[in-house]
């Protein structure tokens, strides 16, 4: 598995300069036009315990994170990379709505499935996931606050230096890859120091479900990122209107 992962950051390393991080992550250029009338939602379910279901976290059997009621009536899968400013664009502008209105109220479950496009992605994503659910998704949220200077800091690194990198073992690339980023505090403070975060990064188990996951999005036909699945069916978002305007009425929809 670590062979494939050398190929796939070779094929990508060339991104790593500037251009990944302007470029759209997924590609539609036209939203979808859209027909759904407005109706009202259900119920919200109460969760147990009078908790919120917001707090319900676990690991799908795909290697996803999932936040919400585990039998919600709508299954929402959402394919992202904590390198794609629209996936930011989304967790910033879309996210709260779908969290507030739709999942804490137990009508809709989100998976979050990390789809990883540039060594940098790969990186990150291993840090981001290493201490499991309970702590996925506040530090992907705020990961994502994070891209802007984070990009700056990539876009200025010395280009010998990324050279340098790409030519290390790979035991030792992930680390200097975030090295580049400047994370490393940020993952201190979260709980993952310098030794714990050099064995995340080397972790063959995690390297092979990031891969799997691809292979997964590969069968599913998802071509870019952010891309959603709902029930199961692939939902086509455009980069022209708000990405959560395009896909709450087809949430909406599937409450119906």
């Amino acid at each position: 598995m670590m062979k494939k992962l050398k190929i796939g950051l070779g094929a990508v390393l060339l991104l790593a300069g500037s251009s990944f991080m302007v470029s759209a992550c997924h590609k539609t250029e036209k939203a979808p036009a859209n027909s759904q009338q407005e109706a009202a939602l259900p119920a919200a379910i109460p969760a147990p315990n009078g908790g919120s279901w917001t707090d319900v976290v676990s690991v799908s059997p795909e290697g996803g994170f999932v936040m919400g009621n585990p039998k919600a009536p709508v299954s929402l899968v959402e394919y992202a990379s904590f390198t794609c400013p629209h996936c930011a664009d989304f967790t910033q502008e879309g996210f709260p709505k779908l969290r507030d209105n739709y999942i804490a109220k137990g009508l809709v479950k989100l998976e979050f499935r990390n789809l990883v496009r540039d060594p940098f992605d790969i990186a990150l994503t291993l840090l981001a996931r290493c201490r499991g659910a309970e702590t996925f998704f506040p530090i992907a949220d705020q990961l994502f606050q994070e891209q802007k200077p984070m990009f700056e800091r990539i876009q200025n690194a010395d280009k010998a230096d990324l050279q340098r990198v790409a030519g290390l073992p790979q035991d030792q690339q992930m680390a200097e890859y975030i090295r580049l980023t400047g994370m490393n505090p940020f993952f201190g403070n979260r709980g993952l120091p310098t030794s714990a975060q050099n064995k995340c990064l080397t972790d063959q188990a995690a390297i092979k479900i990031l891969m799997d996951i691809r292979s997964i999005a590969d069968k599913q036909n998802v071509t870019g990122t952010p891309m959603f699945l709902i029930n199961g069916t692939l939902q086509e978002v455009g980069i022209g209107s708000p990405i959560w305007d395009q896909l709450e009425p087809a949430l909406k929809a599937a409450l119906q």
